[in-house]
């Protein structure tokens, strides 16, 4: 009858010298968890324990002066950090006070180097709007045709990512449209539009149009990570964009060789009738006329009485050439109601019979003179 021995082994019994080494084949098993201590080479004991094995990656590792089974550093690996949590500072894109106690390294170097991005969402607006004839200002009573284009600007996601587009919009539904007022909407799938305002009297003191786009919803943002972000853009609306178009009653200015008679209505419309030159432009502040160029000539002009009366002028070669209002070369304004003389606002026959005559403030000058050069009335 055979027998079986098992030798126990002990310091005693078995030596093994320090140059020798001892291979181990088949399958080794240690009893128990810490089974098994490893000297230091100083006298002093490293246990070996084995909690938390995993069959397929984990290694023994030394860590905090033990050597346990730990997650393979190899390519592939996840090892666990266990040290010091949060962190105390910015790295990369890892923010500060974040815990990372637990965290594979490969999670940890993820955060600081592949941060997950969010994208930048743009809403849609109204690009431009903008009109032919582009003037923002005509005499009042005066007859236009206006046209308006309006761009739309359908927004962005930036980056794309794997958002199915890098628009925030998905398009245009609509043009809405105030026609000096009056409401339109045009049903329109374009990203720019073309619309006549049609004719219009202009009226003082604005005259007002607009656009706004109506537009659709938009697609789905994505961040860096595939992930959703944020919500699709509902449909809705642009701002508005207007264009106010004033309403002006010009100012006038003259020469005449005989004294002008400006002592009733009736003169003063014949004096605005014979102009030599008109502005469409606001008289509030000071005016320039550009050349009298009269010889021998009473020299006048003639502003809307809602505008600043002039107390003062010069000439505009020589400022040191000036003067004050009332003075010697000009007296107070005479103001009368008169009517436009290419019949934009009344009729010019008599002021009586004027649909909407306008009062002006009329400066004729005391005596006849010699200008060939402009001459600045200021307030």
């Amino acid at each position: 009858m055979g027998f079986f021995a098992r030798p126990r082994l002990s310091n005693e019994q078995f030596v093994q010298h320090t140059d020798d080494i001892l291979t181990l084949t088949g399958q080794t098993q240690i009893a128990t968890a810490t089974g098994l201590t490893l000297t230091d080479g100083a006298g002093g004991n490293i246990p070996v324990t084995a909690s938390g094995a995993s069959a397929d990656f984990d290694v023994l590792t030394y860590c905090q002066g033990v050597i346990s089974l730990k997650p393979s550093a190899a390519s592939g690996g996840t090892n666990i950090y266990d040290l010091a949590s949060p962190t105390t500072v910015t790295v990369g894109g890892l923010p500060d006070n974040s815990p990372i106690s637990g965290l594979t390294v490969n999670c940890i170097l993820k955060d600081i180097l592949v941060p997950t991005l969010d994208p930048v969402l743009t809403n849609p607006s109204l690009s431009s709007f903008t009109i032919l004839p582009s003037s923002l200002s005509y005499e009042v009573g005066t007859s236009i045709s206006v046209t308006g284009t309006t761009v739309f600007n359908a927004g962005c996601i930036n980056p794309q990512y794997t958002a199915a587009s890098d628009c925030r919009s998905c398009g245009v539904s609509g043009y809405s449209y105030s026609n000096y007022g009056i409401p339109v909407f045009v049903t329109c799938g374009l990203p720019s539009h073309v619309y006549c305002f049609g004719a219009h009297v202009i009226t003082s003191p604005n005259n007002t149009i607009s656009s706004t786009i109506n537009y659709s919803g938009g697609t789905q943002p994505k961040d860096s990570s595939g992930a959703n972000y944020s919500t699709p853009l509902a449909a809705g609306n642009t701002s508005t964009a207007s264009k106010i178009i004033q309403g002006i009653y010009p100012w006038y200015w003259g020469g005449s060789i005989a004294a002008p008679d400006i002592s009733t209505s009736g003169c003063t419309q014949c004096l605005i009738d014979s102009y030599d030159g008109k502005c469409v432009a606001s008289s509030t502040g000071s005016i320039i006329v550009n050349n009298y160029n009269v010889t021998g000539k009473y020299i006048w002009f003639a502003i809307p009485y809602a505008s600043v009366s002039k107390t003062s002028w010069q000439g505009c070669n020589n400022p040191s050439n000036n003067g004050v209002i009332p003075g010697g070369l000009f007296p107070a304004a005479t103001s009368w109601c008169v009517g436009s003389p290419e019949n934009c606002w009344g009729t010019p026959t008599s002021p009586v019979g004027h649909t909407t005559p306008i009062c002006y403030k009329v400066y004729v000058s005391n005596y006849a003179t010699n200008i060939n050069y402009g001459m600045r009335f200021c307030n």
